[in-house]
């Protein structure tokens, strides 16, 4: 999976650029915070029906069947996390003893949307090499990673 998603990494991060510009732009004006979260499941599956699992202000968006970023609305770092975190519980109820990977960004004023989701991709690179599955995986957490080592 790591060279697929190599290899459409650009084109996935074009498109997640494209569609949060809204989110962004809400973000810039108004202050509303928002987080992304990129999930992957190694295995040929299909992640919609983590759909049911998100608000209505939300949105999913598909890359393939079993890749997909999720915009939470109106979520500071803290509430991002913990939607990411019960978002992920819910999906592994659904696909028991698979490799679920899952990454979280969240706006930041010192960060472009352009580098939010770049460190998003970052994020989803480093879980997969390193086999940090079923867990959610943000910045903190990689800075912990590397000094364990």
């Amino acid at each position: 999976m790591i060279d697929d998603f190599s290899e459409h990494r650009q084109l996935f991060q074009e498109r997640l650029t494209n569609v949060s510009v809204d989110y962004h732009y809400k973000f810039t004006r108004y202050q509303a915070h928002y987080s992304i979260v990129l999930a992957y499941i190694t295995e040929e599956n299909d992640l919609g029906a983590s759909a049911k699992h998100i608000r209505e202000s939300d949105l999913l968006i598909f890359f393939k069947p079993n890749l997909c970023a999720i915009i939470f609305d109106n979520t500071n770092e803290e509430q991002g996390i913990k939607a990411a975190n019960n978002l992920l519980s819910r999906i592994q109820s659904l696909f028991f003893a698979k490799h679920l990977y899952m990454a979280v960004v969240t706006s930041h004023h010192d960060k472009s949307q352009f580098q939010m989701i770049h460190d998003l991709f970052d994020l989803i690179s480093y879980a997969l090499t390193n086999h940090m599955d079923n867990l959610v995986v943000d910045s903190s957490q990689v800075i912990q990673h590397q000094q364990s080592v």
